[in-house]
């Protein structure tokens, strides 16, 4: 039994060898320096505070705010983060591991989904791309809680796809949309999709997983739903003044929505491209699958449903009269990389054009990758903190924050994670003072030490 149990174990290591290896390429991409290439900023500092609340005891019940009415999404990627602070003793670089192995996550399902609608090499070189693209890496790098949503959408896809063959894929669909709840308010934007999908091509019902996805519906709305019924239910309220904003003030030009389209789109292969390029990849794709929705009765409700995903939320903000986002858009990525997939499963037959293609992707991103830095990243944070700890100690001094607008976030909480309790500001006639100057040279403050575009400057008795 031990002897067959092992033969098994190596054929299937022989057979899943190919994504093993793209996902460890796609690992190594991704964690390579990481501390100079992810940020602790706004985002990640409120993210880390509540992650450190919840491992203390205290319940989490909302996620972060949205830009669009104050509305707050789930806080499912806190608990995440907070999950990650288990393993790195609440280290703030959680944030970003718990944001990569997400993005590794997503990988792994395009292979698997695309492998069962299309074929085994198209699947590989859809999994290959998103190893390589420096558009994915820099998201998977960046740890915020729409980490989560690549994989949310997919796996609703995945769902809506299977519905109509198998009773467990509403229950897939749910569960993807819950997980994006927690994640981004552009779940809002690709439910109408997912519903006009299920008018289209009926799902197969079953009591057993109807029971099974409201449970899971439940589950994933209940800390929103127990903080509205304690708090006045003032995030429904701000739920609500999204859509009357959506009626109020000036809508974004056509041009600007149609590019950020294409854009985002694109992005997922390369995202220097020109836009005449751009623009070219994306009609060529779009229109390929046209084609296939007429011609293809094989791949027709995939087309179909991708698609669906890709325009509803781009019709939406053509009418949308407040606030855009070109980040929005970002629910394109997924049904963009399912449309590519047709056109690979196509040109399949010309292997030498599609290894080619796959080498030249992997070429022009890894190369970008090479030279890639983020200036004010986190390593520098750190860098600054822990200077002024080993200089002044764990109290007893104070910390001057002269920095541009948007460049002061991230300190206090590093401060306490090294356990220092300076006074910031500091305090009227306190003699020790650091001040931290964000952008390095910020109103022609001279620094004493300078990390990675964050000086540092001591004024002692």
């Amino acid at each position: 039994m031990k002897h067959l149990n092992l033969k098994k174990l190596i054929n299937n290591l022989i057979k899943f060898a190919p994504i093993i290896l793209i996902i460890l390429l796609a690992l190594f991409l991704r964690l390579y320096n990481l501390e100079r290439r992810t940020s602790f900023d706004a985002d990640q500092e409120e993210i880390a505070g509540r992650a450190r609340e919840l491992l203390s005891g205290h319940p989490v019940l909302l996620g972060p705010k949205t830009s669009l009415g104050g509305f707050s999404i789930g806080p499912g990627f806190t608990y995440v983060w907070g999950f990650a602070s288990l393993f790195t003793k609440g280290d703030p670089i959680a944030g970003a591991y718990a944001s990569i192995f997400l993005g590794t996550g997503f990988i792994l399902l395009i292979y698997f989904f695309t492998r069962k609608i299309y074929s085994e090499k198209t699947a590989l070189a859809l999994s290959f791309i998103s190893a390589v693209s420096i558009t994915l890496i820099v998201w998977d790098q960046s740890p915020w809680a729409p980490s989560l949503f690549y994989f949310a959408e997919l796996l609703t896809i995945y769902g809506l796809y299977k519905s109509a063959r198998k009773p467990y894929g509403i229950f897939i669909t749910l569960l993807g949309l819950v997980i994006g709840f927690q994640s981004h308010f552009a779940v809002f934007l690709i439910m109408p999709g997912a519903l006009i999908y299920w008018l289209i091509f009926k799902p197969i019902l079953n009591r057993k997983w109807i029971i099974y996805s409201l449970i899971v519906t439940v589950l994933g709305f209940l800390p929103s739903i127990i903080f509205d019924f304690t708090h006045s239910f003032v995030n429904f309220e701000r739920l609500l003044s999204i859509f009357k904003l959506a009626v109020t003030g000036v809508a974004p030009p056509i041009s600007k929505v149609v590019l950020t389209l294409i854009s985002n789109s694109v992005s997922y292969y390369y995202v220097f491209s020109s836009l005449i390029l751009r623009i070219a990849i994306f009609s060529i794709t779009i229109l390929v699958c046209l084609i296939g929705i007429i011609r293809d009765e094989k791949y027709k409700k995939i087309l179909i449903l991708s698609m669906l995903f890709l325009f509803i939320p781009f019709i939406f903000f053509l009418f949308y009269r407040s606030n855009f986002s070109e980040y929005y858009l970002m629910s394109a990525v997924p049904p963009f990389i399912i449309l590519s997939g047709y056109v690979f499963e196509k040109i399949n037959k010309y292997f030498l054009i599609t290894l080619a293609l796959v080498i030249f992707l992997a070429f022009i991103n890894i190369k970008v990758w090479r030279v890639y830095t983020r200036s004010i990243n986190l390593w520098a944070k750190e860098q600054v903190v822990q200077t002024i700890v080993k200089m002044g100690g764990k109290t007893g001094y104070g910390v001057s924050l002269s920095v541009d607008a948007g460049y002061g976030f991230g300190y206090p909480f590093l401060f306490e994670y090294y356990g220092a309790i300076p006074n910031i500001p500091p305090l009227k006639n306190q003699k020790e003072i650091f001040t931290i100057i964000v952008p390095s040279g910020y109103k022609d403050i001279p620094a004493m030490e300078t990390f990675d575009g964050i000086g540092l400057r001591w004024q002692g008795i």
